[in-house]
């Protein structure tokens, strides 16, 4: 069987790899991080990269990552500075301490001054990738931005293309089934293909010579064997007992089985997760494909297999065995849930979480959340699980000392011993996290329901610190979802209840929470005056205090003297703020990465500005925290995309904000910040005028109501009469003038409904009542024909009408009476 050089189904791959090599051409480089479990193509994927871009002109430095600390480090250092071609560097295997290195040598020493390197990097499929802490630092180091790609398992079109190829034959659908074992890992199915036709068991016309063959080849047993060789004797121990356990199995049946704690199990199961031979999904820990399940049960010698299969069913009733006909083993893995379903991303993670925290599994989801935090995710999921691992620890620990996080080990084991017994502490600790995960998700409804579920279990006198906690995080939530005096009364019981070791903690939070009211009461005098109290409270605590609090507090004063208009005082908090590193900064309300794009605008560096939206940035416009956090964010976007030309962030910040909206319609936060940002996209100068007056949050009321002002002196009138011409949205970031026959319709008291229209609806009432069709409207207001069927339909809505001519009727009625 000759040796494969095409890669199969990785068209969309390819499209990502053509695009980084674009951008590197273009002056934009990235460093692009390629992961996915063992065997999946990552190197494969690197070749055929580097071979792109020699074709394009770019002078490649291809290198093992052990390779960077040798002779090849060195000479790599020197050719990068030298003139000529762009070059490209492609690291393969990279480990975690990988990137640091890489840094080092491309780094510009002295006053030599180079534009960043484009990087592409592969990591070893048992490590967890470049976390956001390596990923901040690079970028800040100088590093060019960091991006991800990770590879899929191949579909099932990509694998009968390389089983064809492999076979120079039409493969038959038995040998297809076979195949279907390694659920599209290409070098487990070269592997198992190969070693089926060294031992004769495939047929001339790719069919299988024996369909039930007691035993798979001994290439593939040779194979898994170095593959369990390169694991800690604790990750192999984990994979032989769980093999028998059945294809899925819970954590604590492995523990049992082997007469230790499911904690101590922790490690194994990081780096089994990392080398990408087991998943984390909703049912429990599952191999990640059936062939691996069924060569590790093999290898258990048969007198071995027994007993532990007798244990086993003890604990586990009913558990499956892998079936010893690979065809059904193939089709038996087929009908499981497959990887690259939601359950094997970081939605699939927090959906398992959601679950576990609301039946009250709190030691289960403390483990999958620690255990996650340890494979590849976006930024954004690895925020949400250090919060809820945060959550957790702290109500099971009752304020740990130095808490608020980060969390080390030995926290989350003293949790997990105080939360087992699923009493009032456990369930306490449970609705907490949920209602943080929730509020991650943008479901404040659901947020604020947990949240008071954790505040209102019964209390103990032991248990009085545990309950400090999910009271001042429910105070924040309230105090964002626009319910100060509630926020206010729980930070008061807090005060009041707490023993007096750990108020020292929870006082200043206490104090920032009281500082983010004042905040949102435009009362920014009192905001900083309870932010500077936090801080001096801190700076008296042992060790200055948690570094969260700190970061907290630095954050509030960044934003008090923002919206104060001092950027020289905001710039300073800011440095404070990224004295810290972003494991600490990211469990802050409001991310670093705001405050920063905030202050580069507002002083004028709106080229700054708009890199931070397309590098560290990029994820801010539909980022559900920040829009619960600031509700002037989405409106804030729509302005920026309009001086800046890109309608992207505003229209995506627009999108996040109403979808929020629209799940919880009862948050007059949400509605008011949906309003807003809708009325500055489409130029609606009624809906602005609602907005200044509706937003419970005082900057943002203030923007609207400058908002107002700045669209109705563009169209050289004020709010107590209105000129002839509008201007109309056409896409975020450009005004287009409509003329009107009859001029702007004014509100007429005798038309139910004609004051809920906003300002694009009674412009687009007022030509469809002259006779214009959709298209010719659609031509005068810049928009598409669908879009004005879309708005007609809205004004029959409101007006409760159900035709052209019945509004016609009702527009002359309201001229006649304006």
């Amino acid at each position: 069987m000759s040796a494969l050089t095409a890669l199969y189904g990785r068209e969309r791959e390819l499209r990502r790899l053509g695009g980084f090599l674009d951008r590197a051409a273009q002056g934009h480089p990235e460093l692009l991080v390629v992961g996915g479990q063992a065997g999946v193509g990552k190197s494969r994927l690197l070749l055929d990269a580097a071979h792109q871009a020699r074709r394009r002109g770019f002078t490649v430095h291809q290198h093992h990552a052990s390779e960077l600390r040798g002779s090849a480090g060195a000479a790599l250092r020197e050719s990068v500075g030298q003139a000529g071609s762009p070059p490209l560097i492609v690291v393969d295997d990279a480990e975690p301490g990988s990137a640091d290195t890489l840094l080092d040598l491309i780094r510009p020493t002295g006053r030599a001054a180079r534009p960043p390197v484009p990087v592409l990097l592969a990591r070893s499929a048992g490590t967890g990738g470049l976390d956001p802490a390596a990923e901040t630092a690079w970028e800040g180091a100088g590093g060019p931005p960091v991006a991800g790609l990770e590879l899929a398992p191949l579909e099932e079109e990509a694998v009968r293309e390389l089983v064809a190829d492999l076979l120079a034959v039409a493969p038959q659908p038995a040998l297809l089934d076979v195949a279907a074992c390694a659920t599209g890992n290409p070098w487990l199915i070269v592997e198992l293909l190969e070693g089926l036709r060294e031992e004769g068991r495939i047929g001339p016309d790719g069919e299988l010579v024996r369909l039930t063959p007691g035993r798979l080849p001994s290439r593939v047993q040779a194979a898994v064997a170095g593959l369990l060789r390169r694991l800690s004797r604790e990750s192999a121990q984990l994979l032989r007992v769980g093999t028998v356990l059945g294809r899925t199995f819970q954590l604590s049946q492995a523990a049992a089985m082997l007469g230790t704690g499911t904690a101590s199990l922790l490690p194994a199961l990081d780096e089994t997760l990392a080398a990408g031979l087991l998943r984390l999904t909703d049912e429990g820990v599952t191999f990640q494909q059936p062939l691996l399940w069924r060569a590790v049960f093999e290898a258990i010698p048969p007198s071995v297999r027994s007993t532990l299969h007798e244990e086993a069913r003890r604990l586990a009733p009913g558990h499956d065995l892998p079936a010893r006909d690979l065809a059904s083993l193939g089709r038996q893995g087929a009908a499981r849930a497959t990887p690259g379903s939601p359950a094997d991303g970081g939605a699939g993670v927090t959906g398992a979480l959601a679950a576990l925290l609301g039946s009250g599994y709190v030691e289960s989801a403390l483990l999958l959340a620690r255990s996650a935090l340890n494979g590849p995710l976006p930024r954004s999921e690895v925020t949400t699980l250090r919060r809820v691992v945060l959550d957790l620890v702290m109500v099971g620990t009752g304020g740990a000392p130095g808490g608020f996080g980060p969390v080390g080990a030995e926290q989350a084991l003293a949790a997990i011993d105080r939360l087992r017994d699923g009493g009032p502490e456990a369930r306490r600790a449970a609705a907490t996290a949920l209602a943080g995960l929730r509020w991650s998700e943008g479901k404040v409804g659901e947020a604020l329901r947990s949240g008071a579920a954790a505040v209102e279990q019964p209390l103990t006198p032991d248990t009085a610190a545990e309950r400090a906690y999910p009271r001042v995080a429910h105070a924040r939530r309230l105090v964002c979802a626009g319910e100060p005096d509630a926020a206010r009364a729980l930070i008061a019981r807090v005060l009041a209840e707490t023993p007096a070791g750990p108020l020292a903690v929870f006082r200043p939070a206490a104090d920032l929470v009281r500082a983010e009211a004042h905040e949102r009461a435009g009362e920014s005098a009192e905001a900083e005056r309870a932010a500077l109290d936090a801080l001096d409270a801190l700076e008296e605590a042992a060790g200055g205090g948690p570094a969260t609090l700190r970061a907290w507090a630095r954050s509030t004063l960044c934003r008090v003297a923002l919206r104060r208009g001092d950027t020289a005082g905001a710039a300073v908090q800011l440095a404070r703020l990224r004295e810290f590193g972003p494991e600490v900064t990211e469990l802050a309300p409001v991310p670093a990465a705001w405050l920063e794009l905030v202050l580069a605008h507002a002083q004028g560096e709106h080229l700054a500005a708009a890199a931070l939206l397309t590098g560290p940035g990029r994820h801010l416009p539909s980022l559900s925290p920040l829009h619960l956090a600031e509700p002037g964010a989405a409106a804030w976007f729509v302005r920026f995309s309009r001086t800046a030309g890109n309608p992207e962030p505003g229209q995506a910040a627009l999108r996040t904000v109403e979808l929020l909206a629209a799940a919880d319609p009862g948050v007059p936060s949400l509605r008011t910040a949906a309003l807003h940002a809708r009325a500055l996209f489409e130029c609606d100068p009624d809906g602005l005028t609602r907005a200044a007056a509706e937003h419970t949050d005082a900057w943002a009321g203030a923007c609207a109501a400058s908002d107002l002002r700045t669209l109705l002196g563009a169209r050289g009138t004020s709010a107590a009469g209105r000129s002839r011409s509008w201007l109309v949205r056409e896409h975020a970031g450009r005004y287009a003038v409509v003329d009107t026959a009859r001029g702007p319709v004014g509100a007429g008291p005798g038309v139910a409904g004609w004051e809920e229209l906003g300002g694009t609806e009674r412009t687009i009432a007022a030509l469809v009542a002259d006779g214009l069709t959709n298209g010719e409207v659609a031509g005068a207001v810049h928009l598409s024909p669908h879009t004005v069927n879309y708005y007609l339909r809205r004004i029959y809505a409101k007006l409760g009408i159900h035709s052209r001519v019945e509004l016609a009727r009702l527009a002359l009625s309201v001229h006649r009476t304006a």
